[in-house]
């Protein structure tokens, strides 16, 4: 290997024609903008591009550096590029890498150790190379011994933790459309070093390819998100890196080569890819409509990207993205106790031909909550007409009577033969999941007519002619899917289910089959059906676990699609899953093909078995998502239902909203933000807005246009503008934001001008009250409004509670007083069930007759006596917090862990008003210590403490118990964790498992 520096003068260039015109522009730019040369992009060379493969001195594996060496240099042979190779780190002194458009460090790093390293000079000249658009390929032990240089660390993307001894494993590869990556398997068998990293950098660069470290690697400790290969565009360059090369052998492989050409090529900007695709900031969300939907259950984008969103209280709304203008197309009217039984409108799809025809899919329950209705009704611009209805089929209702029991189930989905796949749930029959006869707890399969009428597709479960059977069912035995999704590719159709015992399932079902309960739960045959290999073509649950699922879109990539920030190829055929109470969402991959193996502790797989889970938008934070769909532009467009879940349910839709996901990769996309000081009152009303909020990164300038009336004129340009209101009635103020290079974001805000939002208080019970199980609640709520009068003029029938905790019985008015009455019946069982339950009141007036109605609402929390100690609101302290474990012993199976000397919980609101002692769950495990109880913060004034022994090993779980000041109000309450006995060498004080408040709590009865 040649250890001379290399000559810093270039060969010659010899462009060919098409090169003389784009250099002439940039001898121009030069001449305009002054001398550019030591920061400009490296001038091209006679060959197609030019690269050094730099080995330094003494590398940790020379035999496979001089493979390695070799190995580019017969790639640039064969594929028309220039190689030169050093192992001196003087190459790196003064403008001598401008002449190459990619540097290999192969096996070698950065490290300033007088082996193997740059000095200062050579690590300004790469810094410089690199902020000036070069390429960088980092091989193996190029993320080693750099850990004095953070801007090298965040080159590389990761910084080598230790290795594992050399075994076989399998890769997975994530983006087939990179060109490093494009020609490799799915799962790529490998025998290599494997490593682990000091900080996993999936967060922060595109994982290309990860370690199945399901597969035993002996000695990975970093979890499923184990990055093996990435890329990253980095402080004004790109970076590739593969953790392959560890020894001689594998520049030998065709495999591993095609992996390095493409990272080279990609890296030297002779390629293309997208390496932003998993990024966490490369994502960003736009909402859509101005104020949140209540109840919104599922949603459809049209060909012209109008979006219609389903609300379960009956309505379907039209949100045009032009204007972010809001319109009720239809208005099922349905009452407040429809809804709150977890009826009402659950399903949407637009028919495949909507471009032409204006049809659109509901499936509905009727008022009365017993039977599920799938219609057909026709669009004329943003409006439905009623008459238009086609009913296609009718079902019988599968709701709970009570409140706050489901949530709503019902998913309608097209393939691409044009047949509707409907899912309907069943949540409170436990076999009619199991009846060929009940359409309950099934996916059905039909095929819509221009009629309003259907026919059965050949291949669904049961022949026309089976006795007993349905034949619209496709799939049966499922508790709730609540969503189904069509492969827009393949066909087929997915599915995930929660089971009655909460164990998810995502299904991929290729034909129609039996599953889930009753055949199949916990992977355990029951009945005619086997869960392990595929029934009828349709296959037991591809993955299971607690929690919940939600099945979203398969992205169908379209390269000429000219919306520029739509979702990259990555996503191409992956599945989007989200869970709406963990709050994030998932890429599903699957094998694109039949594969075997040479180790024999790898067994065959199939194509269309699941190979990867991924998360994404990993930043971005969500209340509870409940739809997501693709819209044909490539964005994602998703309902967040906010908190609570809607009408009778644990409480209002606070956060809820309409977003557009853009993939902005390093661009942005400037953020529109609107905020009023007021949103309604009597006319005149004059209205400060702000934008504050939004722009773009950097302060970069922006410009603001704002239409307050909606007649599509301007009416101003400052960034925190006011308006006076003379007419009445309800207006969009609209805010267009626009960048630099054109683009837009949109923002309104809704204003009612001729009526007064009502003002509710709820006097009792106080805002984070204990109660138990079987406990009967009063509460007191006092309605104001202007327009329909004060006091008693209030009519108690209007005002609405949605509860989680129980039910809620009918309000009346209490005599002599403004206030109305009513109480909540808490269902009775378990004194241990834990929990905080959201109670929201509302009361929509009568509106005037120049303005609509308004809804004026107040929420507060109630929870009960018994509090499991992991699901407290925050911890922190000294060191870091509790952490929730598992325990098998615990209650709930987990208990809090990782308790030191400082640390803290928080449970936020409690109201501690009749409430006189509390006791504790603990277990002995280490040096003991003392619980303080404080209110407002860390430091806040001392309520109570108690005491935990210490013991050695894991002792017998103890009890103890303290007095509790009141504190006079809702409080954040803090448990802080306290021993002067402690050291960073002592073990943990003890594990805390739950707590019981004592007294009667929020249900003493008193004046109101």
């Amino acid at each position: 290997m040649d250890s001379r520096p290399l000559p810093s003068s270039p060969s010659p260039p010899v462009l060919p024609p098409a090169s003389i015109a784009v250099m002439t522009i940039f001898a121009l730019l030069v001449v305009i903008t002054g001398s550019v040369a030591a920061a400009s992009f490296p001038r091209p060379p006679a060959a197609a591009f030019r690269v050094l493969v730099y080995s330094g001195e003494g590398p940790t594996s020379p035999d496979a550096a001089r493979a390695g060496a070799e190995a580019v240099r017969e790639l640039g042979a064969r594929n028309g590029f220039a190689v030169e190779a050093t192992d001196d780190p003087g190459v790196f002194h003064g403008t001598r890498l401008e002449r190459f458009h990619a540097v290999v460090f192969n096996n070698a790093s950065s490290a300033q150790d007088g082996k193997n390293g740059l000095d200062e000079e050579g690590r300004t000249a790469l810094q410089r190379y690199i902020r000036a658009g070069g390429g960088w390929v980092g091989l193996h032990d190029a993320s080693a011994g750099m850990r004095d240089w953070d801007w090298y660390e965040g080159l590389v993307g990761a910084v080598l933790d230790r290795g594992t001894p050399v075994q076989a494993g399998r890769i997975k590869v994530l983006d087939h459309a990179h060109p490093s990556t494009v020609t490799l398997p799915d799962l790529w068998e490998r025998t290599e070093e494997w490593y682990n990293w000091r900080t996993n950098p999936v967060s922060t660069v595109h994982a290309l390819a990860q370690i199945r470290v399901r597969d035993g690697i002996t000695g990975l400790d970093e979890g499923v998100d184990h990055p093996w290969s990435w890329c990253q565009d980095y402080d004004g360059g790109r970076s590739w890196f593969t953790a392959g090369g560890h020894a001689p052998s594998a520049f030998r492989e065709e495999g591993f080569l095609a992996h390095l050409l493409g990272g080279i090529e990609w890296a030297a900007g002779v390629k293309p890819g997208d390496c932003t695709a998993t990024r966490a900031d490369a994502f960003q969300r736009t909402p859509l409509a101005a104020g949140g939907p209540s109840d919104p259950v599922d949603m459809a984008v049209a060909p012209d990207r109008r979006v219609f969103v389903a609300r379960r209280s009956g309505e379907l709304e039209v949100v045009d993205q032009r204007t972010t203008k809001v319109s009720t197309a239809l208005d099922l009217a349905y009452t407040p106790k429809t809804a709150a039984r977890s009826d009402g409108l659950t399903g949407l799809a637009l028919d495949p031909g909507f471009a032409k025809n204006n049809w659109l899919y509901l499936l509905r329950s009727d008022t009365t909550g017993k039977r599920l209705a799938l219609s057909r009704f026709t669009a004329d611009g943003d409006t439905v007409d009623p008459a238009s209805e086609r009913v296609l089929l009718t079902l019988p209702g599968r709701r709970s009577i009570r409140s706050g029991e489901t949530l709503p189930s019902g998913s309608l989905a097209f393939d691409r033969e044009g047949r509707l796949y409907a899912a309907s749930g069943d949540v409170t029959l436990p076999l009619a999941s199991g009846a060929p006869n009940d359409l309950r707890g099934a996916i059905l399969r039909i095929t819509p007519q221009d009629d309003g009428t259907y026919t059965v597709p050949e291949g669904n479960l049961f022949g026309p002619d089976t006795a007993g059977t349905r034949p619209e069912i496709y799939a049966m035995g499922m508790r709730n899917p609540y969503r189904v999704t069509v492969d827009p590719a393949s066909g087929t159709l997915l599915a995930a289910d929660t089971g009655a015992d909460g164990t998810v399932g995502h299904f991929r079902i290729t034909g129609a089959g039996r599953i889930g309960r009753p055949y199949c739960t916990g992977r355990t045959a029951r009945g005619p059906a086997d869960c392990a290999p595929p029934v009828h073509g349709a296959p037991a649950a591809l993955d299971e676990g607690g929690g919940g699922a939600m099945s979203g879109p398969v992205y169908a990539y379209d390269p000429g699609n000219p919306y520029r920030t739509k979702f990259p190829e990555y996503f191409a055929g992956k599945w989007l899953t989200y869970d709406p109470a963990g709050r994030h969402f998932t890429t599903l991959s699957f094998q694109r093909e039949d594969q075997t193996f040479t180790d024999p502790r790898f067994g065959p797989v199939r194509a269309g078995e699941l190979q990867s889970v991924n998360g994404v938008f990993e930043d971005i934070e969500w209340k509870r998502p409940t739809a997501a769909v693709f819209g044909p532009d490539g964005a994602l467009y998703v309902i967040d239902a906010g908190l609570g879940s809607g009408t009778g349910r644990d409480g209002g839709n606070e956060g809820s909203g309409v977003f557009r996901i853009d993939h902005v990769g390093d661009a942005r996309l400037p953020g529109a933000a609107v905020t009023a000081d007021r949103d309604n009152g009597p006319a005149p009303l004059t209205v400060a807005f702000t934008g504050a909020g939004s722009g773009l990164p950097g302060d970069d300038p922006v410009t603001y246009a704002w239409d307050f009336d909606g007649d599509g004129a301007t009416d101003s340009t400052e960034a925190d503008p006011s308006y006076t209101y003379r007419a009445e009635g309800r207006f969009t103020a609209r805010l267009t934001v626009t960048g630099p290079e054109g683009t837009t974001a949109m923002a309104g805000q809704e204003i009612t001008v001729g009526n007064t939002r009502p003002r509710i208080s709820v006097h009792r019970p106080p805002d984070g009250g204990v109660f138990r199980p079987g406990d009967t609640l009063v509460f007191t709520v006092e309605v104001s409004d202007d327009e329909d009068g004060k006091g008693a003029s209030v009519d108690c029938s209007r005002v609405l509670v949605r509860s989680g905790a129980g039910r809620t019985g009918v309000l009346r008015r209490l005599a002599g007083s403004t206030r109305c009455r009513g109480s909540i019946v808490t269902e009775a069982g378990d004194a241990s069930a834990s929990g905080t339950h959201r109670i929201t009141a509302l009361y929509t007036d009568r509106g005037t007759p120049g303005a609509p109605q308004l809804t004026g609402a107040t929420s507060f929390t109630l929870r009960t006596a018994f509090q499991e100690a992991e699901q407290f609101t925050s911890t922190g302290g000294a060191h870091g917090g509790a952490v929730a474990g598992s325990r098998a012993q615990a209650s709930g199976g987990r208990a809090l862990t990782e308790i030191e000397d400082g640390d803290w919980i928080a449970f936020d609101p409690v109201h501690l008003g009749n409430t006189g002692s509390v006791t504790v769950g603990a277990t002995p495990c280490g040096t003991g210590g003392t619980v303080e109880f404080r209110a407002g913060s860390p430091e806040g004034p001392l309520l109570g403490s108690l005491r935990v022994p210490g013991a050695e090993g894991e002792g017998e779980a103890v009890s103890p118990a303290a007095a509790l000041k009141d504190p006079g109000g809702s409080v954040p309450l803090y448990l802080v964790f306290t021993s002067s006995a402690w050291s960073s060498e002592k073990p943990d004080l003890f594990t805390l498992d739950w707590l019981r408040f004592h007294g009667p709590g929020a249900r003493k009865p008193g004046p109101p």
